[in-house]
């Protein structure tokens, strides 16, 4: 099936369709499609991805299709755009808990890592900021914006007392969002996203002892996993 087709007038795309301005019904439908589609790009990756599959998969018709995305490129990036409010969530969810800077830092690591795995609204999303044509820009913002809030959470740390002396948060927020990345890469590779966890906190043990003070981490330990 060709990733464009009839346009009607009005047809949503990932700008002027979002979460609020539908009624339930064709809220549900439109999550369905990009759910469904959301893993097969996690699978299959974008230009493997035929609108026959995800329809197939969604329950979806092609008219509801079209009503929502206007091609096969507008749909992926619907699933990016809905990928990237979903982080925010996440970052409001986890700032709301009234943690420390760094053990905040961990637990929004800890959530990314669940979506990662579970969410194919997360692994889909995710995967296409590689796959999609001109997505550079959105790939920049993406982990821009993941750096970001890293190094605050980290100099908020520092100025708490959290961290060793001559740690640089943005320093250390670089190689936690490269570490992220990477691991995640190579799970995709090897097809079992499920050790991305088990990987990611081997890399804390790494990585804790040397950004993180003694008394930080005495209390963790006695705070138990």
């Amino acid at each position: 099936m060709s990733s464009t087709g009839p346009r009607r007038p009005g047809a949503g795309d990932s700008d002027s369709v979002g979460r609020g301005a539908l009624q339930p019904r064709a809220r549900a439908t439109r999550l369905a499609i990009l759910s469904a589609a959301a893993e097969h790009f996690a699978r299959n990756g974008y230009h493997a991805t035929s609108l026959d599959s995800v329809l197939a998969d969604s329950g979806g018709t092609k008219g509801a299709l079209y009503f929502h995305f206007a091609s096969k490129e507008a749909l992926a990036r619907a699933v990016i755009a809905e990928m990237v409010q979903r982080w925010r969530d996440v970052r409001g969810q986890v700032s709301r808990r009234g943690l420390d800077p760094l053990s905040a830092l961990l637990t929004l690591v800890d959530e990314v890592i669940k979506r990662l795995i579970e969410d194919p609204i997360a692994r889909g999303g995710t995967r296409l900021l590689n796959d999609l044509p001109r997505c550079t820009q959105d790939s920049g913002g993406h982990y821009g914006c993941s750096e970001r809030d890293a190094s605050a959470l980290l100099a908020q740390a520092a100025q708490a007392g959290l961290l060793r002396e001559g740690i640089d948060p943005a320093l250390v927020a670089r190689q936690i969002v490269a570490l992220i990345a990477g691991h995640r890469q190579i799970c995709d590779v090897v097809a079992d996203r499920h050790d991305l966890r088990q990987r990611v906190d081997e890399a804390w043990t790494f990585l804790l002892p040397t950004i993180a003070t003694d008394a930080w981490l005495a209390t963790r330990r006695a705070a138990g996993p």
